[in-house]
């Protein structure tokens, strides 16, 4: 998969070991290596073992250059551990538009190390110039030098290769421009053309002798060429605003380099080109418009196939045993054990086959989904469906949308032939009957509670991306909306990978097999301290979910196939996992404590029961589990167990989370899973710990992305509805700290009175989201030019509010609580304090809404709504004084911050402090006490 690719280079580029060189005892040239992207690849190069040998021009003026690379690859070579050395380096002077400098560089690699096995054709120049005044001189060496040097360099290196009858690897360094042309680049462009068309016809020259020819081309890069434009402050923003993820470094083409010269990683690529631009040639070529789904009203629906490794001619999908089918590898189909499984001395396992004619259906087009966005919801909730059919789905029976707006599927087919059983599918809705609806219209009330939700500019960019269809099943999942499951799924992988990467811990002793949990769940190593008898009793037999029609329960009884079914083996253990000793602590911190302020809003304590029993038998699962619970931990100043631990055990666990996933995407069952689904809230909630607020963020959003790609909200139930609950908690704060919309725009369809009281409580956090969105930046902006319509939207937001506290229950109701005269604020105690934290949030929302709201009838009205706003603010604190568990101190903190803004007497400036110190001595969080800021804006206030 490219996207595969690119998650390698990126973990061979920031994670190389000493343990784990790729370029192991390989020799490499390099022409043009002292300077730019040569140099990143020849320090790379070495890092990952290879010995290089590199070409410059041997000017005075590049003298320093010469001298720090070797300094450099010096270092790099005494930091390494004597028993797995990097590489060694030659330089050699010359001018690459000689023949005989790249004979004389091909020579003195084999002259040193033996042999050569990669080339790479760097060497380039560069001087912007016009086309109606450009000189000849400039021209003629621009072609010389790029052209020609790369010609006679690769000629030298392929004989050489050839001699030496082993293959090897040829990289072109062509360019971006070689796609897209370039106003002072017209003497430029053609050059880098002409490399990657002549690498092309290399590989096609070449292939017969083993030898491999790739071109990479980089966008714009911060290199000696590019300084001009750097410099100069106007060209340098126009660069950026081109460019999606920014001006590139030289280091970025150094994992790539890496991967195409690797034969272990790219040995079937030949001729290819690859792109190392940060999304700039896209962005050329599509612009604004959205790239993975591009409708044309003119023009019929369009069905996208899944971006996933094609299977070619003669690779085999349907026969062959399951284990070739899984390595995308030719099957003889010799039995017992076929050939490709005995040589490589894997497990030959003939499954049983998929049924015959079985389709992938395409996802829902564009069109239909606005067109179901934009009818309004008259319909009441369907009934429950029905318990599911043991069969498998006939092969013509495919997703529809029917009148109301609603996923439907039409009749099949189950059973012999000469005895069907014909069942009509309702509206097939896994998460909950008929609570999802997502509108493309905010302005149209439902049940009486207006949305002022709109999608903001970060929300547009992941639309394509992240399609809404509510699946026949989780199993069925990734067949029916594959690329946009994919594509989420990929972005929020692509986020772990960044974020490792910015890490600054050293993983040289972190082996990932044979340390703790394995990577598909056998524990390698175990403690003798927890040690057990290999004999199983009943407590370690898995225990499925027995047939059930409970909709809390449908999110467990999957549909799968045989083909599915020996997948999910592959990527879940087939017994529990054994945890070492210092594990087996964090484990029952997250069960005992972590879990449950996750669970706040959940009676059945979904993270608390489900998680870590399936945490049981999946090593990513519980590797996320110890890395939140191990931060978790570190944060506290009163655990005398913790004060001895490895401060890195959080990253630790964190790095092998990632490294499973990795491994684990390449299985469409895995994907839509529930394992899959707590782990991303899990490591969101890590992020949140991590006091990054830019990371957390951009977790935040690619949740966002996985939940709304499987069509996952707040009524969805099971395990499937507490992680969005848990999700919506954090988006809500980290937009109002942004001041930015919240991710989520779904609108729930149940009324208040089909609510019970844990789902009121729950549901004051989504209302509290839409005044948020009411008080972000963007809608702040826009009501300045129409203040009687954000009055009138406010307004609605009030009575949305009221409307709730309307149909509370008795149990909301405070209970009698001591107090003294001393007392700041009056004591207001609610029980359970789930409904507690509901009233803080609820106080809260008015709040926001009397600080952001217009006030346009003078000295009176401000009066009056100052004096609602400074009793909402001791309700809040009221309530805060008989907090003093830990599962509500995470919120309750969040709503004191809130209610403390506008406090003007110091005495209860105090009181709101204390309170904040101990909620952040209860839950560790945050690292940056809120209390601090608080001060801070109160300073600047003035008052």
């Amino acid at each position: 998969l490219p996207f595969r690719s690119s998650v390698n280079s990126i973990i061979f580029h920031k994670m190389a070991t000493a343990n784990w060189r790729l370029l192991k005892g390989k020799t490499a040239c390099i022409t043009g290596g002292t300077t730019g992207i040569g140099r990143a690849i020849t320090l790379e190069y070495l890092k990952q073992g290879a010995n290089v040998a590199v070409n410059h021009l041997g000017l005075r003026h590049d003298e320093k250059h010469r001298l720090s690379l070797i300094e450099e690859a010096q270092r790099i070579r005494d930091a390494a551990p004597k028993d797995s050395p990097t590489g060694e380096l030659i330089e050699l002077p010359g001018d690459v538009t000689d023949p005989n400098t790249g004979k004389a560089l091909v020579s003195a690699a084999v002259k040193s190390w033996g042999g050569l096995d990669i080339f790479i054709a760097n060497a380039g120049i560069f001087k912007p110039a016009e086309f109606l005044t450009l000189e000849k001189e400039v021209f003629d060496k621009t072609m010389h030098v790029n052209v020609n040097g790369a010609f006679y360099s690769c000629q030298a290196a392929a004989n050489q290769m050839v001699k030496q009858g082993r293959g090897g690897s040829i990289i072109g360094i062509s360019s971006i421009s070689a796609l897209q042309g370039g106003g002072l680049q017209t003497h430029y462009t053609p050059t880098k053309a002409a490399v990657l068309s002549m690498i092309q016809s290399m590989a096609v020259a070449l292939a017969k002798h083993r030898i491999r020819c790739n071109a990479l081309l980089p966008g714009t890069i911060h290199t000696q060429l590019a300084e001009e434009d750097m410099q100069n402050e106007q060209k340098r923003k126009y660069l950026e605003q081109r460019i999606p993820m920014g001006v590139g470094k030289p280091h970025d083409l150094a994992g790539p380099a890496v991967f195409l010269g690797c034969e272990h990683l790219s040995g079937f690529m030949t001729g290819s080109q690859l792109l190392v631009d940060g999304g700039m040639y896209v962005h050329l070529q599509y612009g604004e418009r959205e790239l993975d789904m591009v409708v044309d009203d003119e023009q019929s629906e369009r069905y996208f196939t899944r971006g996933r490794l094609s299977r070619g001619r003669g690779l085999r999908n349907t026969t062959g045993c399951a284990t070739c089918r899984r390595r995308h590898v030719k099957c003889d189909e010799k039995k017992p054990v076929c050939g490709g499984c005995e040589r490589t001395k894997h497990a030959c396992v003939y499954a049983p086959r998929r049924p015959p004619n079985r389709k992938r259906s395409g996802p829902i087009s564009v069109n239909s989904q606005n067109e179901l966005a934009s009818r309004p919801s008259t319909q009441k909730e369907p009934e429950p469906p029905q318990p599911p059919s043991p069969g498998p789905m006939s092969s013509e029976c495919s997703p529809v949308i029917n009148d109301t707006g609603q996923v439907s599927l039409p009749s099949m087919t189950i059973g012999e032939p000469d005895h069907h059983l014909s069942i009509t599918a309702a509206t097939n809705n896994v998460s909950s009957p008929g609570n999802e609806e997502i509108r493309a219209s905010h302005d149209d009330p439902i049940n009486d509670e207006p949305s002022f939700e709109q999608q903001s500019p970060e929300q547009s960019a992941t639309e394509p991306l992240c399609t809404v269809v509510t699946p026949h099943d989780a199993a069925q999942t990734s067949s029916s909306f594959g690329v946009n499951l994919d594509n989420a799924t990929a972005i929020w992988v692509d986020l772990l990978l960044q974020d490792a990467a910015m890490q600054e811990f050293d993983f040289s002793n972190l082996n990932f097999e044979a340390e703790g949990i394995g990577l598909f769940g056998s524990s390698v190593v175990q403690s003798p301290a927890v040690g057990r008898s290999s004999q199983k009793n009943a407590a370690d037999d898995p225990s499925p979910t027995p047939c059930t029609s409970h909709p809390y329960l449908h999110e467990r009884v999957q549909n799968l196939d045989e083909y599915q079914i020996l997948e999910k083996q592959a990527w879940k253990a087939p017994d529990p996992l054994c945890l070492l000793s210092h594990e087996h602590i964090l484990f029952q911190n997250f069960v005992q404590h972590v879990s449950r302020w996750m669970d706040l809003f959940e009676p059945k304590c979904p993270f608390g029961t489900l998680v870590p029993q399936l945490a049981m038998r999946n090593a990513g699962l519980m590797n996320a589990i110890l890395a939140l619970s191990a931060r978790h931990l570190s944060l506290g100043t009163k655990s005398d167990v913790i004060s001895s631990r490895d401060p890195n055990d959080a990253l630790r666990h964190y790095y092998k989370t990632l490294h499973y996933i990795q491994e684990a995407m390449q299985y469409d069952t895995y994907k839509t899973s529930l394992e899959l689904l707590a782990t991303s809230s899990i490591v969101s909630a890590y992020e949140m710990l991590d006091g990054s607020r830019q990371d957390w963020e951009r977790h935040l959003k690619g949740v966002f992305c996985i939940q709304r790609s499987q069509g996952i909200h707040g009524d969805s139930l099971g395990l499937k509805q507490a992680v969005w609950w848990a999700w919506l908690c954090q988006d809500v704060w980290a937009a109002f700290r942004e001041k930015r919309r919240p991710f989520t725009f779904w609108r729930p369809l149940r009324t208040m009175d089909e609510l019970d009281p844990y789902e009121l409580a729950a549901r004051s956090v989504y209302f509290f989201a839409q005044v948020v969105s009411f008080c972000s930046h963007e809608e702040t902006e826009a009501g300045k030019n129409e203040p009687i319509a954000r009055i009138a939207a406010a307004e609605r937001l009030k009575d949305m509010l009221e409307n709730w506290r309307r149909h509370l229950t008795a149990e909301f109701q405070p209970l009698p609580f001591k107090s003294s005269s001393e007392d700041v604020f009056e004591p207001i105690w609610i029980n359970p304090p789930a409904f507690a934290v509901a009233f803080q949030v609820y106080y809260c929302s008015q709040i926001l809404l009397l600080m952001h709201i217009p006030v346009l009838g003078g000295l009176e009205q401000y009066t009056q709504q100052r004096k609602r706003l400074m009793e909402c603010v001791k309700r809040v604190c009221g309530i805060g004084m008989t907090l003093t568990d830990y599962p509500s101190s995470i919120m309750s903190s969040q709503c004191l911050f809130i209610a403390g803004l506008p406090l003007e007497n110091s005495r209860e400036r105090n009181c709101v402090l204390e309170m904040l110190e101990a909620c952040r001595d209860r839950s560790g969080w945050p690292i940056k006490p809120l209390g601090e800021e608080l001060k801070a804006r109160w300073g600047s206030s003035g008052v």
